[in-house]
């Protein structure tokens, strides 16, 4: 009996029923549930289907949950830069302010020093500290930190995070010690009293400034190796830093080396304890002609020795030049270098006129020194150049004088009255130099008592005859003639590859009184940096003869000059133009081709001689190229100084 919810299961045949004949016997097939085979089929198809996705479909699905999960971060990142970049961008905006506020507080401090107002000075540099500590607190923030990374844009906070490290620096090391050194100075004491020079505490202060200095002219280094900017404002704050500090680190580094060295010079050094300097002090002073140019001005007309004891300034009577002492010509070939000799010949030792064809004023001075020793006199402690745009700046200061023949002088006057109208008026050159003569002693007698009271017009005047080279200053005491090495007083040929100079300078070949006439304009522009870090200026010199030829002609012979058969002149004007190229660099190219190419000091020179009749003009563009290691935009274009 069977259960009835049992199933049937099927049972094998009887083996009786199983055939002998091996190929009569029946496969026996096993029994399988269709479920299963149902269910297996279903299996494999799954298993297959799953085959193709992990070459395709899986790939997309791992894909979508990446593309996922990266969205989900950037997600994340942006709301944090969100975040970040509201705050940097708050205190980007508090430091724009306070930089803003320090860099006009800075631009007061040099015309409130000037001014000798050092009440104002001071609160000057104690608002510029406290604006960039403010500044500095703002950019010390970590999210300052972390914008550095930001690709392209990173580099513009870096910039801004030097130039206000730089700053801060300056604050915190410099300034206090210009504070001090501004307290301690009276500069309304600095000047002309009673035909004595005064120099208020000067000495004292000069450590001081010399530490102030070293800060600043370190921090005007950095400023330039500030790295590349995108950002405008970004752009235009590093290079108004740049430009300040140029500007301050000349101030602090004139005010140094003066400090130093004008107490010694003006036999005013107290250090010894004594009240006076080492003992009186002899300079000689050279009186240039600018009517007739030369490299460093014009002729040495006149001569001249000033002496100062304990600040005491007496003068002697200018007068010509000591022709007994001029070398002969075997002598100037051993006075003179190979390279001067080549482009100057050796007129510049043998001929008065001549010894300033050179640019070099400190080469002048040395030569004009051995003429004067070699004349019988005594050596002189160094040389002073002036000329008669000085003297008229002068003249603006002291107010006019009445020349003993009755010519009034004026600060409106002088320059035309010296320069040009005296040729025209006279016929010999012995009155000429004659009046030349004296009216520079009697100019500086007049200026010398008409000074009192009037410090700071006379330092200004003084200040800016320096700037454009109507004033030149040379010692021959090795210490001082160091301290003014580099700077603008001291006229010197050679220039720094950092700070790179392009000469540009004037030679008269008229044997005349034409360079009244003679109307210059010289400018430099910044072209390009090459890869090599070689930097390529543009230098555009132009000469215009202004005379009228009617007019000239009617005047003396003396005026227009001799040309080179003896023949007067009929107005033309004979240049011979000069070109140096900056240190390390080199003339590139030109409009108009140059006679001769030569070298000076290491320097490349290109020489040209440019002939102008009444009316007539001469261009020509000259592209230089500056050493790698100069600062950019940073070429000095130096030039014979201009009359006013």
């Amino acid at each position: 009996m069977t259960d009835s919810n049992t199933p049937e299961i099927p049972q094998p045949p009887a083996p009786s029923e199983r055939s002998e004949n091996a190929d009569d016997r029946q496969v026996i097939q096993p029994y399988v549930d269709p479920e299963v085979l149902a269910e297996d089929a279903r299996a494999a198809e799954r298993r297959k289907h799953r085959r193709r996705m992990s070459h395709e479909h899986i790939r997309r699905i791992k894909r979508k949950k990446r593309i996922r999960m990266v969205l989900i971060v950037i997600g994340a990142l942006l709301l944090t830069i969100a975040a970040l970049a509201a705050w940097l961008g708050l205190s980007a905006l508090k430091a724009k302010n306070e930089v803003e506020a320090a860099i006009q507080a800075a631009s007061r401090i040099q015309s409130q020093v000037q001014a000798g107002d050092t009440d104002k000075a001071q609160a000057s540099i104690e608002a510029f500290s406290q604006h960039i500590d403010a500044t500095y607190a703002q950019t010390k923030q970590p999210v300052w930190k972390l914008a550095t990374l930001v690709p392209y844009y990173g580099s513009d906070v870096k910039a801004a995070r030097d130039m206000v490290h730089i700053l801060e620096d300056v604050s915190n090391n410099a300034l206090p010690k210009l504070a001090k050194a501004a307290q301690a100075l009276d500069f309304n004491s600095i000047g002309i009293k009673d035909g004595t020079i005064q120099l208020g505490d000067m000495a004292s202060v000069a450590q001081d400034l010399a530490a102030a200095n070293g800060v600043v002219a370190d921090a005007s280094v950095d400023m330039g190796k500030i790295g590349g900017t995108h950002i405008p404002q970004i752009t235009e704050a590093v290079q108004q830093g740049r430009s300040k500090f140029k500007e301050l680190a000349s101030l602090t580094d004139a005010a140094s080396r003066l400090a130093d060295v004008l107490p010694k010079m003006f036999d005013l050094d107290a250090s010894d304890g004594g009240g006076s300097g080492s003992g009186p002090r002899t300079y000689l002073v050279l009186a240039q002609n600018n009517a007739e140019l030369r490299a460093t001005g014009g002729i040495p007309t006149a001569w001249a020795t000033l002496t100062v004891d304990a600040g005491k300034i007496s003068m002697s009577t200018f007068g010509d030049p000591p022709r007994n002492g001029l070398f002969s010509q075997d002598e100037a070939a051993s006075v003179l270098t190979a390279e001067e000799r080549n482009l100057f010949s050796t007129k510049m030792a043998t001929d008065y006129p001549d010894i300033n064809f050179t640019p070099d004023f400190p080469r002048v001075a040395d030569i004009a020194s051995q003429i004067w020793h070699r004349a019988g006199h005594d050596d002189v402690d160094g040389v002073i150049s002036v000329d008669p745009v000085f003297l008229q700046r002068l003249l603006k200061v002291a107010g006019p004088v009445t020349l003993s023949d009755g010519t009034v002088m004026s600060g409106d006057n002088a320059e035309q009255r010296i320069l040009n109208q005296i040729y025209i008026d006279t016929d010999t050159q012995a009155e000429q130099t004659d009046f030349f003569t004296m009216a520079a002693s009697e100019i500086f007698t007049h200026v010398l008592k008409n000074v009192d009271g009037k410090n700071q017009q006379l330092v200004q005047t003084i200040q800016k005859s320096v700037s454009d080279g109507h004033l030149y200053v040379w010692s021959a005491h090795e210490d001082e003639q160091r301290r003014i090495s580099g700077t603008t007083i001291a006229g010197e040929l050679q220039s720094k590859p950092a700070h790179s100079v392009t000469g540009v300078y004037f030679n008269d070949a008229t044997m005349g009184k034409m360079d009244w006439y003679l109307k210059r304009e010289v400018t430099s522009t910044y072209d390009k940096t090459y890869p090599s870090g070689a930097k390529q200026y543009t230098v555009h010199i132009k000469l215009t003869n202004t005379a009228d030829a009617a007019e000239v002609n009617a005047a003396p012979d003396l005026l227009r000059g001799y040309d080179h058969n003896g023949n007067p002149r009929t107005g033309e004007i004979e240049t011979v133009l000069c070109v140096y190229a900056p240190d390390e660099g080199r003339i590139v190219d030109w409009t108009q081709d140059f006679d001769q190419f030569a070298v000076h000091d290491g320097l490349t020179v290109g020489v040209k001689t440019v002939t102008l009749r009444p009316g007539e003009s001469f261009e020509t563009t000259v592209h230089v190229l500056a050493s790698p290691a100069a600062n950019e935009n940073e070429m000095i274009l130096r030039q014979t100084p201009l009359v006013d």
